[in-house]
């Protein structure tokens, strides 16, 4: 028994050691991070940094924080923010947001308001501690900008993870569910996004800098209203010049109640709807589902040999 005493009271040293180590390189590696990026020219403001969380975690809670660039173009400032570990799976991540923070972006001020903003993250168990899966997800949130615009949603999720088959590359999934502009009353049904990205870099801690996308493969793009929807596939990638390249299928579920929505929120004027009308229906052959394909080539958005826009061209 007094064997078996000491085994235990060993083990459990052993591991109150490990965990104060773990606490202190947690604090040491955080601190040395906010000072890197004040080396590289952006201000660093916080009240307190401190690990806690024995015996079974890791519950690090940084208060008043305020990160401003170099150039003064992108801020941001929060309350706290708080990263939440296990102690026996310190490769998995939690990060808690407050209900209410701010963000500035090319001199424009944003007031953020989400109800459980939160995200996760896992790295694989190797030295490049790469990613094994990404997620944020939110209640009700409401953005508002001090120029007057801003909008809400109900629920969003988006989450990002490794792809098999493709080297580089990552599954994208982002749903969204009564998003609304300001000032508007009725809202979209549901915005969902699933697509596979294969980028130019892995996404690990080497990582510096912006990765650029290969190639984009849209397995769903849907905008739902009741019912009324718009949905896209297809494949894209960038050409020579950078900007995107490919064809995409453009389903529209009943068009005729798209035409309604898009006249009563003002996008249509009067003389305009008729006209539009009748290139659906003779585009639908009677019916209430249309699809178009949309080709992206030269810089040029195309559709049944119409160029309706410039294409995106990525940096």
């Amino acid at each position: 028994m007094r064997t078996l005493f000491f085994v235990v009271a060993l083990l459990a040293a052993l591991y109150g050691g490990y965990w104060f180590v773990g606490q202190s390189q947690i604090e040491t590696r955080a601190t040395a991070a906010l000072a890197d990026l004040e080396a590289r020219g952006w201000d660093v403001a916080y009240s307190d940094l401190s690990t806690v969380g024995f015996p079974s975690r890791f519950d690090t809670t940084v208060t008043d924080i305020a990160l401003t660039s170099p150039d003064g173009q992108v801020a941001w400032a929060a309350p706290f923010i708080q990263i939440f570990a296990l102690s026996y799976r310190p490769n998995r991540v939690i990060a808690v947001w407050p209900p209410e923070q701010s963000l500035t972006v090319a001199g424009q001020d944003l007031d953020i308001a989400a109800q459980g903003l939160r995200a996760s993250a896992s790295a694989g168990v190797s030295a490049d501690l790469p990613l094994q899966a990404a997620t944020v997800e939110s209640g009700l949130m409401a953005v508002t900008s001090d120029t007057g615009w801003g909008f809400g949603v109900d629920r969003l999720l988006a989450a990002i993870r490794p792809a098999g088959g493709t080297p580089n590359g990552y599954d994208v999934f982002l749903e969204a569910e009564g998003l609304r502009p300001q000032g508007v009353s009725s809202s979209l049904g549901l915005l969902r996004i699933d697509a596979e990205a294969a980028l130019d870099r892995p996404l690990d801690r080497r990582l510096t800098g912006t990765p650029r996308l290969r190639a984009l493969t849209l397995r769903q793009a849907r905008v739902e209203r009741g019912d009324v929807a718009l949905s896209a596939v297809g494949d894209l990638a960038p050409d020579a010049q950078g900007y995107l390249s490919g064809t995409v299928r453009i389903t529209i579920e009943n068009w005729r109640g798209l035409l309604d929505l898009l006249e009563s929120a003002g996008f249509l004027v009067l003389d305009q709807a008729p006209f539009l009308a009748g290139a659906l229906e003779q585009l639908s052959q009677g019916g209430d589902r249309i699809e178009v394909p949309v080709s992206f080539a030269d810089g040029q958005v195309a559709a049944l040999g119409i160029v309706l826009t410039q294409a995106p061209r990525l940096p």
